[in-house]
């Protein structure tokens, strides 16, 4: 059930006119949201300005359904040059990858005769899915994020290594503490960079980018070796990053006892089991 404020519910029940527009949010990987509207001018809710002169975004009904199934909207986004994600048109994005794990959000707000906001009601909020894109359209698939509900089941196995991801909320540790905002001062080789930001060897190994500008903007990229000032990737990008990028860089984990307890602090959540013998070794 959607709710919406006492003025709009009376505005939805008495008028039979309606002045409203959709309004759409784009949060990346990275956490760095951008905001449009399909509006004539900006408009400005809950301390975002939802930009007019972005993207044209068209949107199919959104589709549900009685049965076990993940509902989803399917959106195109007509760009030109002048439509960027950090930067970087906004095509370029997402032929790099910078559209993988982004959420999009859909609200519609409703005006009254003097164009101000009576109220807004949340209808959609999807992880985007790259279907289609050439040309100036970009076609993406947003399904309910429900779907993160597949899992396999039961979830719960016996490893050397601590099966939870770093950073999950299984593992509880805060990646803010652990990441740190720098840029690209050198490229290193085909895979690998050099930063601005200091770190001992090892310290970032496992871990990952989430790049902010640039070419790879709303893209993350994991982190094979951290050693000697320079930072390898796990395979060779399709485009370089360039000197003067931005990013978020957060601290791997090798998921042992010993990293969990010294580096994160976190060793009542290590669930590594290393006494527990692989079935392979039974007899």
């Amino acid at each position: 059930m959607k709710e919406v404020n006492e003025a709009l519910r009376q505005h939805l029940n008495n008028d039979k006119h309606f002045n409203s527009c959709d309004l759409y949010e784009l949060r990346l990987k990275s956490g760095v949201s951008y905001y449009w509207a399909d509006a004539d001018v900006d408009i400005s809710h809950d301390g975002n300005i939802y930009k007019s002169n972005g993207p044209i975004i068209v949107r199919e009904k959104i589709s549900t359904t009685s049965t076990v199934s993940v509902d989803k909207m399917s959106v195109s986004i007509s760009t030109n040059e002048q439509d960027k994600i950090g930067g970087i048109p906004i095509m370029a994005v997402a032929h790099n990858g910078g559209f993988d794990g982004a959420e999009l959000s859909l609200k519609r707000a409703f005006f009254d005769d003097a164009f101000k906001i009576i109220g807004v009601v949340g209808l959609f909020t999807g992880l985007c899915e790259v279907s289609q894109g050439g040309g100036l359209t970009l076609k993406l698939s947003v399904k309910s994020i429900v779907q993160k509900l597949n899992i396999e089941y039961p979830n719960r196995r016996y490893y050397p290594q601590c099966p939870f991801s770093i950073y999950s909320k299984e593992c509880g540790v805060d990646i803010r503490r652990f990441r740190k905002q720098g840029k690209v001062t050198a490229l290193a080789g085909t895979n690998s960079i050099r930063i601005d930001v200091p770190f001992d060897d090892g310290y970032y190994t496992a871990g990952g980018i989430d790049w902010l500008n640039g070419p790879l903007a709303g893209q993350s990229t994991q982190i094979m070796r951290s050693q000697g000032g320079v930072i390898m990737y796990m395979s060779a990008l399709d485009v370089a990053p360039r000197v003067g990028d931005s990013f978020y860089i957060f601290a791997g984990c090798d998921k042992t006892p010993n990293d969990c307890k010294n580096k994160f602090n976190n060793f009542n959540r290590n669930r590594a089991t290393p006494y527990v013998p692989l079935k392979e070794s039974i007899r």
